[in-house]
């Protein structure tokens, strides 16, 4: 009715009432195309698309999409690692083995603290996506660069918590090594940075 259909509501006019229903939200649909399109082309990104169309397809088609599991994010990692053997380099490599083990929870369990979290969440934290790229070129440039800062007491003064930091931009996190000394640390720190920390600001 709301579409525009007046006749009566039997199986012998389910045609109509389709037509009616598809009529109603194309007449919908055409302003507010047309309005995208008009702001597109102060871009221009309509010549693009038109240049382009394989390449900016799965922007606006949806198409399956595949959700990232724990060894994805683990293999896409980048670890500025300090030099082999010092102490600095130990406890980073000590955070990234914590980072699969929280992974891996979140991947098996889907709550952290009673909360709902999946490997997604925590893509989209690091990254601004949840889902694995589609196109070969985003697949081959995907990684996710980890950063380690050793020295945010010396520079922030006496503190109680640090939270990562993520750029989704460059897609890097940094760890506040200080702040993760046990994996009852990182796993508490990490779910509520991917948690809360879903803005585009710091935390």
């Amino acid at each position: 009715i709301s579409c525009g259909y007046t006749s009566q509501i039997t199986l012998e006019c389910k045609e109509s009432i389709i037509r009616a229903i598809v009529l109603h939200s194309t007449t919908r649909l055409i302003p507010m195309l047309q309005q995208i399109r008009k702001g597109m082309e102060l871009y221009g990104l309509v010549n693009q698309m038109a240049a382009n169309p394989e390449a900016c397809r799965s922007l606006f088609v949806p198409g399956k999409i595949i959700k990232p599991d724990a060894d994805f994010i683990i293999m896409n990692c980048q670890p500025n690692f300090s030099e082999k053997g010092t102490s600095k380099g130990r406890t980073e490599r000590k955070i990234i083995n914590f980072l699969q083990d929280f992974l891996q929870e979140v991947e098996m369990s889907g709550t952290i603290y009673f909360r709902p979290l999946a490997v997604p969440h925590v893509l989209q934290w690091m990254t601004g996506q949840s889902h694995i790229p589609m196109l070969p070129d985003e697949k081959r440039h995907f990684k996710i660069t980890c950063n380690f800062d050793h020295n945010c007491r010396e520079r922030l003064g006496d503190h109680a918590v640090c939270y990562p930091i993520v750029s989704a931009c460059t897609q890097t996190v940094t760890f506040p090594v200080q702040h993760l000394s046990t994996y009852t640390d990182f796993r508490r720190i990490m779910s509520e940075a991917v948690k809360y920390g879903g803005g585009f600001h710091r935390v």
